[in-house]
């Protein structure tokens, strides 16, 4: 180097300084070497190199085998074999590194595998030999007789399950969920508190009364995706019994296959409207009196078919909404709802729906229901609905049963427009003489219209939100959503009811008709409001109480339903 402004001299660097240079880039290169080496790892288990050998000799195993079946039932066992690993290791690191002070055996811990107690976390960290390691859900083999082998992930029979994770969901109904959507069960509930008040007093058995019209417990959800489940139970006073309990099987939509007890494709008003959101709170006298209901059997169905066809079609029992059925008799039961405007969002004619359904098929029963009513009587209770026929005791249903139906189902912003054509015949006989069979005919219809004051629109009957939900509190006062509802039913019997033998004519009558003119005031998604009064007209005095006739009766009915 060279000095500025002086002469020239090379500065020789000195050996000492040399020497501490190199020293500290020796140190420093080192270092640097060390802290990108890797952590030493700790020393594996034998249980989980068992289990990673175990891995590894499958998946060269799974490289080399050709047969898609077999690849699927290893790659199975893989995804198990690696769920177990990653709960011990997380197991191992809970018991390697123990809290200062001890859990209680009952204390809940959060790990990999869910909530678990210390208690079941040490049992299963007690080694490989442990049944509840291999079992995977705790240390009891609960469930399983003395002769019956635990589940081990060594077979497919019995299954290990593997720990899912889940989250939970609400709106509407309680879910819980796998993250991939694959796995979930839903509980929702459907309470119908009623009052009713008839305006001819001390009937008899009918009389004013509060009442539980329906209370329904519903778990339904997945079993993976295509395959859904669904399971209601109805509460009475008096007994649990099952309401639907069914198996979809839903790859397409358009094409779907059910088994197991459900509603029945007869009729627009009772297969395509669900029961909690029927306007006027109960079926047409029609349904009521003469529908199939709920039914055991098989359906094939779709929706949505070419974007306009909703379709079903199946095979059911031949007891109207019965639980087993002693004859051999079956019935075919089809639904066609056609949807011409459908694709055509925000036309006037989009929710226009056209369609019809049928039943034909044989009966050998006693009459169900034997005593013809107003109103559908309710769970736990015959005698809610005034009678206008009551059938004999010594008549049976008995020959073929064929009915048929015509609807057309209109929506367009708040309106709602509803009408159906029912018909048909049954055929019955008295028990002393079946082979003389009396065909009785049967005509009824209905229209009902809804509209909603407050702005709420719909494209078919469901669950309604209203724009402003009901609520008292400062900030959040609305009104709710209120809906106006009416219809008219008018229902026939052939007089063959009375000449052969089948009812008494001095007690009931084979026509009436009904009217009901309703509100429905929704608080909010799930709380909804109905006044009801129903009219109906007798086509001859039917018997009420003892020694007294009615050409007419009144009910004003008042309902409080919550659903979620």
């Amino acid at each position: 180097m060279t000095k500025p402004g002086g002469v020239g001299r090379q500065i020789r660097p000195r050996p000492i300084g040399v020497a501490l240079v190199a020293l500290g880039l020796g140190l420093g290169a080192a270092g640097l070497a060390r802290a990108q080496q890797p952590p030493t790892p700790a020393p594996r288990t034998a249980r989980e190199a068992e289990l990673e050998e175990r891995l590894r000799r499958l998946e060269e195993r799974l490289e080399a085998m050709p047969d898609p079946e077999q690849v699927r039932r290893l790659q199975s066992r893989v995804r198990d074999l690696s769920n177990q690993v990653d709960q011990l290791q997380g197991q191992l690191r809970k018991v390697d590194s123990p809290p200062t002070s001890p859990p209680d055996s009952n204390e809940m811990v959060v790990g990999p595998g869910g909530s678990r107690t210390a208690a079941s976390m040490a049992a299963d960290a007690a080694g490989p030999d442990d049944v509840s390691s291999e079992i995977g859900f705790g240390a009891t083999a609960s469930g399983f007789g003395p002769a019956a082998e635990l589940p081990s992930s060594r077979f497919d029979m019995p299954y290990v399950p593997p720990a899912r994770a889940a989250r939970t969901l609400y709106g509407p109904g309680f879910h819980i969920r796998s993250p991939d959507d694959e796995f979930d069960i839903q509980f929702h509930d459907l309470t119908q508190l009623d009052g009713r008040f008839y305006g001819i007093p001390n009937q008899k058995p009918t009389s004013d009364t509060f009442d539980i019209a329906r209370q329904w417990v519903i778990f339904n959800g997945h079993l993976t995706r295509p395959y859904e489940y669904y399971v209601s139970l109805v509460d009475s006073f008096t007994s649990l019994s099952a309401l639907d309990i069914f198996l979809n099987v839903n790859y397409d939509k358009r094409f779907q296959f059910r088994f197991g007890r459900f509603k029945t494709p007869y009729a627009y008003e009772f297969y395509a409207q669900p029961t909690e959101a029927l306007a006027n709170g109960e079926w047409s006298l029609f349904f009521n009196n003469f529908g199939i209901n709920r039914e055991l059997g098989t359906m094939l169905w779709g929706e949505s078919v070419a974007g306009r066809i909703d379709y079903a079609a199946g095979l059911f029992n031949s007891v109207p909404n019965g639980q087993i059925d002693l004859s051999n008799d079956k019935s075919a039961i089809a639904f066609l709802n056609f949807a011409p405007f459908r694709p055509s969002a925000g036309s006037p004619l989009e929710n226009l729906n056209v369609g019809g359904s049928l039943v034909a098929g044989s009966q050998n029963y006693a009459p169900v229901p034997n005593v013809l009513r107003t109103i559908v009587p309710t769970a736990g209770s015959n005698v809610v609905g005034v009678p206008f026929l009551a059938f004999n005791d010594n008549v049976l249903a008995a020959g073929p049963r064929n009915l048929w139906s015509l609807h057309t189902a209109y929506f367009y912003r708040s309106l709602m427009i509803l009408a159906e054509w029912e018909s048909g015949f049954e055929d019955y006989a008295l028990v002393n003489h079946k082979a003389s069979r009396v065909r009785l005919p049967i005509e009824s219809f209905y229209v009902q219209t809804s509209y909603f004051l407050t702005g709420e629109t719909m494209a078919s009957r469901g669950r309604v939100k209203p724009l402003r939900p009901f609520d008292l509190r400062r900030g959040r006062r609305g009104p709710g959503a209120w809906e106006t509802v009416f219809r008219y039913a008018d229902l026939s019997l052939g007089r063959e009811v009375f000449t052969a033998g089948l009812a008494d004519p001095n007690n009931w009558t084979n026509r009436l008709y009904a009217t009901d003119l309703g509100i429905n005031w929704y608080w909010n998604e799930y709380i909804r409001v109905l006044f009801d009064w129903q009219h109906a007209g007798f086509g001859s005095p039917v018997y009420y109480r003892p020694g007294r006739f009615a050409s007419a009766s009144d009910l004003f009915m008042i309902r409080f339903q919550f659903w979620f």
